[in-house]
């Protein structure tokens, strides 16, 4: 054959093997075993091609068994491709383990060149190596250890209970995700991004924690609380902290136990369930929930208390490291920014100052939720806030962002409403905390504050959502006797009779206003109150 016809063949015949490289990858077949057989074109094509003028005589028979060794392996290779990993693909059967192909193409390979040697070239490896006890037991020697790697490496991508992705901790305290088993060693990626390479016999002779093999991740750590925290109030606390991160499973639920009497706290052990991934992910969990315990414990007057080392008995003391914004002062400049309060004397802001307080909150941490019952309302004083809303079956929608001085729920607060959006802390953030009985009191002394702080409330929210007067007005009625439903059933005020006839007598006034305001709108379909969403 004419050597120009020959390299005609042979790239044809690379090109067909690039194509279906290409269409294996395209239709996310097995990869396509392209090396072997590459190679042994381009060697078929240069022993096809050379003259005798160029190769010597004498070269030309090793040449001719390099080539027939080369296209016996590239032919095996594809048989293992179309009998073992196309099926697979085709789900007639599970994909056999890397190890278990490597381990055949080895033994073929192995069986092959033995044959191509005593067929071609006379020689008998097989004998050779039987016949001479010496290097028979250099052999053995020499494959002793290779030979149980190999046989460990199979028995591990044979069982089931280790695969690539999988975090494991070894007991020698070596830990990483594998993410390779080879015939002789077992590949890891540390917490670093390392390379780490352990000998397949070790991880089959040691004991090696699977942190994922159930499907979750477990995730343990303690922490000490004070003596004069009740240990129930504790572990409610911890639990709610740590039920609230988006990355703990709701099943298996998280647990809080009482560990231990220590010397200066009393321990709890918290252990939470997270999808499986490596150490870091499990640190960077910890870390969000240590951090979020620490701004809750801080909200709930608590602390994580300091070694104790005294030899005297001592009552317990609370140590609670508070805002800069707690100053009684600053609540009370705080207060007078705020635009519902501003109806209040100085007196009584100086009493509302009193009672309230300041609260910090983690980054990503939750301040209320969609659908709780609220009992305070919040005033950003440093950092922001994010608002977002629930459609059951959706993602989160974002909303809204917060900026310091931006006021949210006080409407579930003044009605004992349902929050109507979750607001999440988008970094530290300070606010301004006004619960419900803290307003109580100056409502009970100063009837005429309920009326105030409903034309407020009333009015802001009419400004938001564009209403016209009749339907203000509707609107101010209707959220001034919820109030005084709410805070007479509290025991702070009651509703006056002259103020129920005189509401009587206007909502009487408001309803003839609204359908003449109905009728010149040509048919607006919100009643009184109509489209209006609550704050949360």
């Amino acid at each position: 054959m004419h050597p120009l016809q020959v390299w005609l063949i042979a790239l044809s015949s690379l090109a067909l093997l690039l194509l279906a490289r290409n269409l294996c990858r395209a239709g996310r077949w097995p990869a396509f075993p392209l090396q072997l057989p590459a190679v042994a074109t381009v060697v078929w094509a240069i022993s096809r091609s050379l003259s005798p003028l160029v190769m010597p005589l004498g070269y030309r028979p090793w040449f001719a068994l390099l080539d027939e060794l080369v296209l016996i392996y590239a032919a095996i290779r594809l048989l293992l491709w179309v009998g073992l990993e196309v099926p697979a693909a085709l789900k007639l059967w599970n994909r056999p383990p890397e190890i278990l192909l490597q381990l055949l193409m080895l033994t073929s390979g192995t069986v092959a060149t033995v044959v191509v040697f005593k067929e071609l070239a006379r020689f008998d490896l097989l004998g050779l190596v039987t016949t001479s006890a010496v290097l028979t037991a250099m052999i053995g020697l020499a494959a002793q250890e290779p030979l149980k790697d190999l046989f460990a490496g199979l028995e591990l991508q044979l069982d089931e209970h280790f695969q690539q992705g999988d975090f494991v901790w070894l007991e020698d305290g070596t830990a990483g995700v594998i993410v390779e088993i080879n015939w002789r060693d077992t590949c890891l990626r540390d917490l670093t991004g390392t390379l780490v390479i352990v000998p397949n016999t070790k991880i089959t002779s040691e004991v090696v924690r699977n942190h994922g093999a159930f499907g979750f991740m477990g995730n343990r750590f303690s922490i000490g609380l004070d003596y004069a925290f009740p240990t129930t109030q504790a572990r409610q606390l911890l639990l709610e902290s740590v039920r609230q991160h988006p990355r703990v499973l709701a099943e298996p639920e998280p647990i809080v136990w009482v560990k231990e009497f220590a010397d200066s706290a009393i321990l709890y052990d918290i252990v939470v369930y997270q999808a499986p991934g490596g150490l870091a992910a499990q640190l960077s969990l910890r870390s969000d929930l240590l951090e979020q315990i620490w701004y809750r414990l801080e909200r709930a007057g608590q602390s994580i208390p300091y070694p104790v080392r005294e030899l005297r008995r001592q009552a317990p003391q609370g140590k609670t490291s508070q805002p800069v914004s707690s100053a009684e002062a600053e609540r009370r400049r705080l207060l007078a920014l705020n635009p519902l309060f501003k109806a209040l004397n100085e007196e009584e802001i100086d009493r509302l100052a009193s009672h309230i307080r300041c609260v910090r909150y983690a980054a990503a941490e939750v301040i209320v939720r969609e659908g709780d019952r609220g009992g305070a309302m919040y005033q950003v004083v440093k950092g922001s806030v994010d608002v977002w809303k629930q459609k059951p079956g959706e993602a989160p929608i974002h909303v809204a962002r917060l900026e310091a001085g931006a006021l949210f729920g006080e409407m579930a607060m003044l009605t004992d409403s349902t929050r109507s959006a979750t607001v999440q802390a988008q970094e530290e953030c300070l606010l301004l905390e006004v619960n419900r009985e803290h307003i109580g009191p100056l409502l009970q002394d100063n009837p005429e504050l309920m009326e105030r702080l409903a034309q407020l409330v009333s009015g802001r929210r009419a400004e938001l959502e564009g209403l016209e007067l009749a339907s203000r007005l509707a609107q101010q009625n209707q959220l001034l006797r919820a109030m005084q439903q709410l805070f007479t059933t509290l025991g702070f005020t009651a509703e006056r009779p002259e103020a129920a006839a005189g509401d009587a007598a206007a909502d009487r006034a408001e309803a003839g206003r609204s359908q003449a305001t109905v009728g010149e709108r040509s048919g607006t379909a919100d009643g009184p109150g109509g489209g209006a969403a609550d704050r949360p």
